[in-house]
C-alpha cells in the first residue's frame, strides 16, 4: 500500500512539472514575437509614416514679415509745447523777460511833419524825397516847398530844431507802456508713445507670426518648426 502511494506521488509531481513547463513555454513563445517597418517608425505593432513639409509664416491683416516678427508700424502727430529760455515767460506768440527796462531820452533829427510827403518827381523827372540830416552838430532838412500833384516846382535846405523822443531801447519792445526784451518761443516735440522722429510719433507693435499649413491634414509641430502629417500601417512580423 505505502509502495502504491509513493507511485502515486511521483506520478502526480511528474504531471505538475509537465504541466508548468508547458505554460511558460508557451508564455516564452509569445514575448519573443518581434516586428519590422518597411517604412517608417516602429511604434509597438504599427508603422508611423511622417511626412513634412515647410510651415508658411502669416501675420494679422496690417502687420508686416519683418526678421521672423510681425510688425505693425503707425504715425501720429508729436504733442508741441511751447517754452521759453529761463527768465522769459511766453506772452502770445513771443518769449517776454521777466525784466523790465527803463526808457531812454534821445535827440533824433527828423523832417518836419507838413514835409513828410513821400516820393516826387521834380521838374528834370528825377525822383526824389525829403529828408533830415545832421551837419555840423545841427539838424538840416532838404524838401520840396512847392509841389502838385506829385511834381516838385520848388524846395528849400533849412535849419529845424532835433526832436526828443522817448523810447524803449533799440534791443527791446514796448509792451503796454513798458520795456521788455523778447526771444524766440522754442517748440519741443513729444511722445506719449514710440519713437520721435521729427513732429511725428513712429509707434511700433510686434508679435509672433503664425505658422500654417499650405496641405490639408498636416498639422504644425512647434517643436521640428514643420508641418507634419502622420500615417500608421501595421508592422511586419518577423
Amino acid at each position: 500500500m505505502k509502495k502504491t502511494v509513493n507511485i502515486l506521488t511521483c506520478c502526480l509531481l511528474v504531471l505538475t512539472l509537465s504541466g508548468c513547463g508547458t505554460k511558460e513555454a508557451s508564455e516564452n513563445q509569445e514575448t519573443k514575437k518581434e516586428y519590422y517597418c518597411e517604412e517608417g517608425n516602429l511604434n509597438g505593432t504599427v508603422c508611423e509614416i511622417i511626412a513634412t513639409e515647410d510651415a508658411v509664416e502669416t501675420c494679422d491683416k496690417d502687420y508686416k514679415l519683418t526678421d521672423g516678427k510681425c510688425v505693425k508700424t503707425t504715425t501720429e502727430d508729436a504733442k508741441a509745447t511751447k517754452t521759453c529760455e529761463d527768465g522769459y515767460t511766453l506772452s502770445g506768440s513771443n518769449c517776454v523777460s521777466d525784466k523790465t527796462y527803463d526808457k531812454v531820452t534821445t535827440k533824433e533829427c527828423r523832417l518836419p511833419e507838413k514835409y513828410d510827403i513821400g516820393e516826387y518827381t521834380d521838374i528834370d523827372g528825377n525822383k526824389s524825397t525829403n529828408s533830415a540830416y545832421v551837419k555840423d552838430g545841427e539838424c538840416w532838412y532838404s524838401a520840396c516847398t512847392d509841389w502838385d500833384n506829385g511834381i516838385c516846382y520848388g524846395g528849400e535846405i533849412n535849419r529845424t530844431e532835433f526832436t526828443t523822443v522817448t523810447s524803449c531801447p533799440s534791443d527791446t519792445k514796448e509792451i503796454g507802456g513798458k520795456c521788455y526784451k523778447t526771444s524766440k518761443v522754442k517748440t519741443e516735440y513729444t511722445c506719449s508713445e514710440g519713437k520721435l522722429d521729427g513732429k511725428k510719433c513712429t509707434i511700433t507693435d510686434s508679435k509672433e507670426v503664425t505658422n500654417t499649413c499650405k496641405t490639408d491634414g498636416f498639422t504644425y509641430n512647434a517643436e521640428s518648426k514643420n508641418c507634419e502629417k502622420v500615417t500608421t500601417t501595421e508592422a511586419l512580423e518577423k
